[in-house]
């Protein structure tokens, strides 16, 4: 999962660097820009959030940027590897940047690609050469070959273009005025620019924008199958954004409604408060203290300064993140009984020190519920679930992951309440069933359950392709 940016109009690059700050929570290894001057394309990447890129105080026409999250490739580990695995890409005459997965490169090519982006730049480029130059035909063969998921935006002859795989799987959205047109994965990079949303890019959907604003719309692919990903509304996007004409509060509201319901049935002791934990569970955790008809308290805080610790790479890593990453309002704990609200419970890791710190604060008892169902299959289309191990569902029932993670009760939210919801009919839910949309992904998963996963998790596709 990663951000991506791109602008046509005369823009100022320093702000650009601002909106990319919108987008760290899709990708926080690193960051990059990409201009043209003068004819001549330039770059400037950096380690960490969009902040720290370093780029003149000045305006250009064609722009693009990408916040980096790293699910196939190599690890950035230091500056040297920015260039090679941090976006936007250059490759000929074109320059792309993309969020996503791809799952089938070692069987689309012989070349060894350092990462996804890079496979679809030099493809990309391949095909406008075969097709002489024509975008529309270069992105048919594209599509034809690539399996799993990516929402793109590049620049190609002057102009800018935006495409979202057939699927649909990860949100791109645009907006225009008349200065100016923006792609990015998410609307709150419209709101911050002042640039009213058009709407989101389709399904399968080409779309080309001249320097007057002009679009230009190709439908590349009319596969009725597509798979929104479900975890964008419960996790990974802002909850100010916009996707599919939902707004992500509102989903994670009702999230909470139908999770408090579940609370209901277990009839439980009722909490003395519902306590959000920072920030994505705020809306769901809003909900379930008014329809509880209990208050909701903010006695876990975020550190403001650490990232997202489900997108930290090692177990190590993220262990250590997560004992800094909360600060406790003690004296609101004791004695107290209290139902914690999450979005998820993926490894466990946040869980259950969560409830050990509680309880080591003198809670009475701790609840805790979570507004994503049990997810039990890994995901190949962006989320860095590689394999069954990382995911603590796939080897216990309900009771045992509530002993595991030391909680008095465990609510989980059911699937079709997650789907009712989100309100979209199409939604990928692979993680939670197995029933992944694309033939490779299908294929990878039937290999990895015969042989194994392989020592290097992130080599499944190249070691069982």
């Amino acid at each position: 999962m990663c951000g991506v940016l791109g602008i046509l109009g005369n823009f100022p690059l320093r702000m650009s660097r601002e909106l990319l700050l919108l987008l760290t929570h899709r990708g926080q290894d690193a960051a990059g820009l990409l201009w043209s001057e003068n004819g001549i394309v330039k770059t400037s990447k950096a380690m960490g959030n969009p902040g720290k890129i370093d780029v003149p105080d000045l305006k250009f026409n064609h722009i693009l940027g990408s916040t980096r999250y790293p699910t196939t490739g190599k690890h950035i580990v230091s500056p040297d590897d920015l260039d090679t695995f941090v976006g936007p890409f250059n490759v000929d005459e074109i320059s792309m940047t993309h969020n996503g997965n791809i799952t089938n490169m070692s069987s689309v090519s012989d070349t060894v690609f350092d990462c996804d982006s890079e496979f679809l730049a030099e493809r990309l480029s391949v095909h406008l050469k075969e097709n002489g130059g024509n975008l529309p035909s270069a992105f048919k063969m594209l599509d034809s070959e690539v399996d799993g998921s990516y929402s793109l935006t590049g620049l190609y002859q002057g102009k800018l273009f935006a495409y979202r795989d057939h699927h649909g799987f990860k949100p791109l959205v645009f907006g225009r005025t008349k200065e100016k047109t923006i792609v990015a994965s998410e609307s709150t990079v419209l709101d911050m620019a002042d640039v009213p949303l058009e709407r989101d890019v389709y399904p399968g959907e080409l779309l080309i924008f001249d320097q007057n604003g002009t679009l230009e719309s190709y439908s590349i692919s009319q596969n009725s199958t597509h798979a929104h990903c479900f975890f964008e509304y419960v996790y990974f996007a802002h909850p100010a954004a916009k996707m599919e004409n939902q707004l992500v509060y509102d989903v994670r509201f009702r999230l909470g409604r139908s999770l408090a319901q579940s609370f209901l049935k277990l009839n439980l002791d009722i909490p003395d408060y519902v306590v959000p934990v920072p920030d994505t569970s705020r809306p769901a955790a809003q909900a379930m203290a008014e329809t509880l008809a209990v208050p909701m308290r903010e006695i876990i805080l975020k550190n403001r300064y650490l990232g997202r610790t489900f997108i930290v790479h090692s177990k190590e890593e993220r262990n250590s993140m997560a004992k800094s990453k909360y600060i406790y309002l003690d004296d609101k704990i004791t004695g107290k009984i209290i139902l914690v609200v999450d979005d998820s419970i993926v490894r466990g890791t946040t869980a259950k020190m969560i409830i050990k710190d509680l309880k080591k604060k003198g809670a009475a008892k701790v609840f805790f519920a979570a507004t994503c169902p049990p997810q039990t299959h890994p995901c190949y289309y962006g989320i860095d679930i590689a394999t069954d191990s990382e995911l603590i569902a796939s080897t216990k029932d309900i009771n045992s992951i509530a002993d595991f993670i030391g909680a008095d009760a465990l609510i989980y939210q059911e699937r079709h309440t997650v789907e009712n919801a989100i309100g979209l009919k199409d939604l990928c839910l692979a993680c939670l069933d197995g029933n992944y949309p694309t033939e490779h992904a299908r294929n990878i998963r039937g290999n990895l359950s015969q042989h194994g996963a392989p020592s290097n998790q992130r080599d499944y596709e190249r070691d069982f392709s």
